[in-house]
């Protein structure tokens, strides 16, 4: 009943409010999912996680535009917390996702974050300096995750002169070691993804997506050849966010220039599983900001809000037939079992029966004609 009055309630708020209240209406569902979540088996879990994925993007995907209201009020809204703290090093695209980084598990839960990264400087500074340095030994928490993107100025500096992507690469990985042997933290986990490719051709030559893509393959390359690579998460988002047609280059709807994500693209990466997985997100988070990452940009990009639907329902379809398919096997193993068990006949020989009354079993024979 209790679970009855709060779907009530929550229809009445969609169908009453247009805009002012979209955003409290997704946080509503989502915390009323653990009610939901928490009264079924474990068995069950998934398929009804699938349910209710689908079910928030449908219920949502009707009214006014993502761009109709501001999400700014609802960032860091959670009191942080020290556990899964967040350290941010390196460029701008390190710099502006402090403004985000906080929710990265989702607008319910915040982390504590703390934003050393610097806008326009390269990994060569980074690696002549002493910046990471003194970012581990004045850092109040013991740090659990790094945030590090650097590289991308050094490219651009250069014309996209993919040359020099081998001693980008290497300055990246003093940095890393940098971090790694200064942190008090002896189990500190860094994820470096990189760039995705820009929305326009910023190198001038017809070949910008090929360039990004180069150059990130020789960095992840020399991150995972080198002696802190079981430190190190790589994430390749260089096509995260390509738009068919567009020469390969990523969509401008996710970018508020030509290089850096604005906060639907940093939201888009967030739900990302990889990095979800990366900062410990808890499945309930991980629905809980791809919902909203889908609804958000389905406001002005239907085929995706459309895609993501439909993929959910596909999920919950091949789930439920996935279940119905184990049950009918488990069914048959028990019936093969049993018609084995058939085949043996208990006998009692008749002289046993006499001296002890013991039961022997003994296979069945086909009979034999004297």
């Amino acid at each position: 009943m209790e679970l009855l009055d709060r779907c009530h309630h929550l229809y009445y708020l969609h169908f009453t409010d247009t805009t002012q209240h979209r955003l409290d209406i997704v946080l509503i569902l989502h915390n009323y999912s653990a009610l939901i979540l928490s009264s079924i088996h474990s068995h069950q879990t998934t398929i009804m996680k699938s349910i209710y994925t689908a079910l928030s993007l449908l219920l949502l995907s009707t009214g006014a535009s993502a761009k109709d209201y501001d999400y700014s009020d609802y960032i860091n809204a959670a009191e942080p917390t020290e556990e899964g703290s967040i350290l941010l090093l390196g460029d701008s695209w390190a710099a502006i996702a402090g403004d985000y980084a906080a929710n990265i598990c989702g607008l319910s839960n915040s982390r504590l974050v703390t934003n050393d990264a610097k806008s326009g400087t390269t990994a060569a500074q980074w690696a002549e300096g002493e910046t990471a340095v003194g970012s581990m030994e004045k850092a109040e928490y013991d740090y659990e995750y790094v945030w590090l993107s650097l590289g991308g100025n050094d490219f651009l500096d250069n014309k996209c002169d993919i040359d020099i992507s081998e001693e980008v690469a290497a300055n990246i990985v003093t940095v890393i070691g940098h971090i790694v042997d200064n942190s008090p933290n002896e189990d500190i986990k860094i994820l470096y993804f990189g760039y995705s490719v820009p929305s326009d051709d910023v190198c001038g030559n017809g070949i910008t997506a090929q360039l990004f893509e180069e150059q990130g393959a020789i960095i992840f390359e020399a991150i995972k050849a080198s002696a802190y690579a079981d430190y190190v998460t790589t994430f390749d988002i260089s096509e995260m966010f390509v738009k068919w047609g567009n020469g390969g280059l990523s969509d401008s709807y996710y970018y508020y220039d030509e290089i850096h994500l604005n906060q639907m693209g940093y939201l888009h990466l967030f739900s990302s599983y990889k990095v979800q997985r990366f900062f410990g997100c808890s499945a309930a988070q991980t629905i809980e900001l791809k919902g909203i990452s889908a609804v958000v940009e389905g406001k002005d990009n239907p085929a995706h809000l459309a895609g993501t639907v439909i993929t959910t329902l596909l999920g919950l379809v091949m789930g439920v037939i996935g279940l119905v398919l184990a049950v009918n096997f488990i069914k048959r193993k028990l019936a093969m079992r049993n018609s084995k068990s058939s085949a043996k006949v208990d006998l009692l020989e008749p002289d046993e029966r006499a001296e002890t009354g013991d039961y022997v079993v003994v296979k069945e024979e086909k009979a034999v004609m004297a």
